[in-house]
């Protein structure tokens, strides 16, 4: 596959330089989920005294694959090449110190000669459920603040606003089957939640627009309520039932009228 010639090429030109202490791979390759149209997600760990030198060679090593027609820096705690291939691949590079790696994700080790994640172990929490509590009643919130949108002939918004609560409600849908993963969201959830549900969502966003809302906020009411049914009594007695009744009793009429 692409991605795995893709880490060869970098990961070898890495090597090369002897300046990296081991290459980890993270992400759906890390935890073994990957497959033939997924990114890659490689960690270069560096010694403290090397790191300007990595840093400086990132583009070089990336040019090893093939043709790069995007290349950006980006620094979310790690420094980040986000760079697009030709083939359209997408590799994120980060560099790190051995204290940098964190243990909330699986791993696969590429390169280690001196062993240095011999002993490496993971843990992540399942999601809490509050969180997901939250992100019910954000859900049910996006039904307000459309209709507002709705109202005032601005369909557009009011769709980029319901196409954000049915990316929340994949997450709900998501979380009974899913608990670790679950912030995931959409990634790959066609494979992972019954495909009745997943149709659900399909079509919530099918509908999506001026002469469909109607469609849609049906498609996404039975969404929630099949993360209602499929979730145990602990999240259920967690959910705001009094908001989810309302918006479900008041749409075609207070909320999104028919007539708008």
């Amino acid at each position: 596959m692409r991605t795995y010639d893709a880490i060869r090429a970098i990961g070898n030109r890495v090597i090369g330089d002897n300046l990296c202490d081991a290459i980890l791979l993270k992400g759906s390759i890390g935890r073994g989920d990957d497959d033939e149209y997924s990114d890659v997600d490689m960690y270069l760990v560096v010694a403290p005294e090397n790191m300007d030198a990595v840093l400086q060679k990132r583009c070089e090593y990336l040019s090893a694959y093939k043709e790069i027609v995007y290349l950006e820096d980006v620094d979310f705690g790690l420094p980040q090449k986000v760079t697009i291939y030709a083939d359209a691949l997408h590799v994120d590079l980060y560099v790190a110190r051995k204290e940098q790696i964190g243990h909330t994700d699986p791993i696969q080790v590429w390169y280690d000669p001196k062993g240095l994640f011999n002993n490496y172990t993971y843990h992540r929490a399942d999601m809490a459920e509050e969180k997901i509590a939250a992100y019910f009643s954000d859900v049910l919130y996006c039904f307000v603040e459309a209709d507002t949108a709705y109202k005032r002939k601005n369909y557009a918004w009011a769709a980029k606003i319901m196409g954000n609560a049915i990316a929340e409600a994949a997450i709900l849908l998501r979380y009974p089957y899913d608990k670790k993963y679950a912030f995931l969201g959409l990634k790959k959830i066609n494979e992972i939640i019954p495909p009745q549900q997943y149709r659900l969502l399909e079509a919530a966003y099918a509908h999506l627009g001026k002469d469909g809302f109607s469609r849609s906020n049906g498609y996404l009411i039975r969404t929630l309520e099949a993360f209602i049914t499929h979730t145990d009594a602990s999240m259920q007695g967690r959910l705001d039932m009094q908001l989810f009744a309302w918006v479900k009793g008041n749409l075609g009429g207070l909320l999104f009228p028919e007539s708008s």
